[in-house]
């Protein structure tokens, strides 16, 4: 009798155990798309003026051209006297954040610029300050920082 009770305890057992040790599945996994590229976005940084054209690439056009015409006059506004004739070019890196605030990362100009017009770089930093709020650029319909350079061309 005790053998009997045995058995089928041993039978219920290994009957029951063969669950634990079976795989469970997820039904329906969940996707995740992690693959960001950084180096892109969805939305240019938009000046205020330019956010009603309908195509994206003259938005950033027109954002580029309010931007160096900006920065134009706010150096427009002081006589520059040089020795020589210039022409040259200044690139200007600018970082919009989230906020669209604009602000300035980097001005990287010629020796020749340095030393015929030193207080250059203070010029455009003044110019930069005084912009308006932009419209941040747009990843994945979150607004996100973005740098970029923008060139700007002395001649006279």
């Amino acid at each position: 009798m005790l053998q009997r009770i045995f058995i089928v305890f041993l039978v219920g057992l290994l009957c029951s155990s063969c669950e634990f040790f079976k795989k469970k599945e997820i039904e329906n996994p969940m996707v995740i798309d992690t693959i960001i590229d950084y180096n892109s976005i969805d939305i240019f940084p938009l000046f205020p003026k330019c956010d009603s054209i309908p195509s994206i690439d003259k938005q950033k056009i027109c954002t580029q051209i309010k931007l160096s015409q900006h920065i134009y006059a706010s150096i427009a506004d002081h006589q520059i006297m040089t020795s020589k004739p210039v022409n040259d070019t200044i690139f200007v890196k600018l970082k919009i954040d989230s906020a669209g605030k604009s602000i300035l990362s980097n001005i990287q100009s010629s020796e020749f610029i340095k030393t015929e017009v030193p207080n250059m770089d203070s010029l455009i930093k003044s110019g930069i300050e005084k912009l308006p709020l932009l419209k941040p650029a747009i990843k994945r319909g979150m607004p996100v920082t973005t740098e970029f350079t923008l060139p700007i061309v002395l001649k006279n």
